[in-house]
């Protein structure tokens, strides 16, 4: 899972001019059509979140929808709230944590016919059953500079068709030039999970028994990073730590950005030079995080019926799909087919915002995995501390299996 959680003090906002109120969450009366609802994100994702909890209120009169924006520490304050019975009665969550919540969470009838496509709902079912509703998808694309395209005298990759991985770095090289602080780099850091889907591969087996980064598609794609940060076309995780690269981006030292999600078009907005637009991710795409509401298996009575009309409206509904976009912010792309193109109209046509909606229906969603953030964690700290993917310099066809193995038993745990 991506999940960003917010490296602020936890804190409760009530949004200018919403309906809503941020609250700490609690179990209204029984007896009560009010219910309570928790989430994560930075300050425009809170927007959007409330916007539609206040659309909703506004489409069922004398309903009260009371958030709960949680700034830091997500997970970890849903499972304390649970514990305590204080859990809001709607939570969000993202489709690679679900497994670990799914005994706190209430069962869902989930239509995929109402989704763009079949990954967006199956990515919420857990041993073939629905415990969350999808109201957002993060697929990823790739950002290009086209003036160190044009520069190279290298023609721009197509906006609808993948690069093969060979293709890209070959493009990668060609792009990359100079030296020292003036280097321009052919490609962003790699990001090895993304870039190990794009080659058919996957962290785990589908049906999550095993950890797979360790096979010969895991080893050869962790070789394919390494070989491009050692040829200089890529940099290192060192040579980016603590910067942004989308400054990079900005300062013209990428040509190629490949880790772009609905959240970063803001940023990129402000981008006027160098000229850039966007295609697709090379190869099968990086994974697509799907975000959902899931409902409190401790709901009854006229709370759970609010509830579950709160969910559909915020999955189904134009009107809340709409709300995602505040601005030129996204905090996902839309799920259902009316509303997929109101984020290609944030920015102008030659941006090619588009390519979301193609990634939106083409992405690949890996399953879920209690304890997700420990599993991976651990086996990145690994990756990180012993090869090249990090600052190590060990081969990852030695390391890479021997984690992977301790993976999987921690994942049998």
């Amino acid at each position: 899972m991506k999940l960003r959680l917010i490296p602020a003090a936890a804190a409760l906002l009530l949004a200018a001019g919403c309906a809503t109120t941020s609250q700490p969450a609690s179990n209204t009366s029984k007896d009560s059509a009010d219910i309570t609802f928790s989430f994560w994100g930075t300050n425009s994702e809170a927007a959007s979140l409330k916007a539609i909890a206040a659309a909703f209120e506004q489409a069922n009169p004398g309903t009260k929808v009371t958030t709960n924006w949680i700034q830091a520490d997500y997970e970890q304050k849903i499972q304390t709230s649970i514990a305590g019975g204080t859990q809001s009665t709607v939570m969000e969550i993202s489709n690679s944590s679900l497994a670990g919540f799914v005994p706190s969470f209430a069962e869902q009838q989930v239509d995929p016919a109402k989704y763009v496509q079949p990954n967006i709902s199956s990515a919420l079912q857990f041993e073939g059953k629905y415990y969350a509703m999808p109201f957002a998808a993060k697929p990823k694309v790739m950002a290009i500079n086209v003036d160190s395209f044009k520069a190279a005298g290298v023609p721009l990759p197509s906006a609808t068709t993948p690069l093969t991985l060979d293709e890209f770095k070959a493009l990668a090289a060609k792009l990359s030039h100079g030296d020292g602080k003036a280097r321009v780099f052919g490609s962003s850091n790699l990001w090895y999970r993304g870039w190990l889907t794009a080659a058919g591969g996957g962290y785990y087996n589908a049906d999550a028994t095993a950890c797979t980064f360790g096979d010969e598609t895991g080893v050869k794609t962790a070789q394919y990073v390494v070989d491009l940060q050692k040829e200089r076309l890529a940099p290192t995780s060192t040579d980016v730590q603590g910067q942004d690269q989308a400054q990079w981006f900005a300062a013209g030292r990428l040509a190629m950005f490949s880790d772009f999600g609905p959240w970063t078009v803001a940023d990129f907005a402000k981008i006027a030079k160098p000229n850039w637009t966007l295609v697709p991710v090379p190869g099968k795409g990086f994974p697509m995080e799907v975000d959902g509401l899931a409902i409190s298996k401790k709901a009854t009575g006229k709370q759970l019926e609010t509830a579950k009309k709160f969910v559909e409206f915020a999955g189904t509904a134009q009107a809340a799909q709409d709300l995602l976009i505040q601005g030129n912010t996204a905090l996902g792309v839309p799920v259902i087919a009316a509303s997929t193109a109101t984020l290609e109209k944030v920015l102008p046509a030659d941006r090619n915002l588009a390519a979301f909606t193609t990634a939106l229906k083409t992405g690949l969603v890996g399953p879920s995995v209690a304890r997700e953030a420990q599993i991976s964690g651990d086996a990145e700290k690994g990756m990180n501390s012993y090869t090249p993917l990090g600052t190590g310099k060990d081969d990852v066809a030695k390391v890479l299996p021997d984690l992977a193995t301790k993976c999987t038993a921690a994942l049998q745990k």
